[in-house]
């Protein structure tokens, strides 16, 4: 199984963890702004495993300069929001 399994490219700006409505940047904002660990993050998203939430980190990781851009552009909407 590859990490995109995990995923559900809905759009450039909408990707989502498979099964759920809940996107990357949500988890992310939650590990990079926050500084939560993933166990700290599936305790607050109960409806997420570990091992999604450590996949989309590992996403992120291998991805850092695409998936910074997707997060700017998501902070930037949420903002003019």
């Amino acid at each position: 199984m590859t990490l995109d399994n995990y995923f559900e490219f809905l759009a450039p700006n909408d990707i989502r963890i498979k099964g759920h409505r809940i996107g990357i940047e949500t988890i992310l904002h939650e590990y990079l702004f926050k500084a939560k660990t993933a166990e700290e993050i599936a305790q607050t998203y109960k409806t997420l495993t570990l091992e999604q939430i450590y996949a989309t980190i590992l996403y992120y990781l291998q991805n850092q300069e695409s998936v910074n851009q997707y997060i700017e552009n998501w902070l930037n909407w949420s903002h003019e929001q």
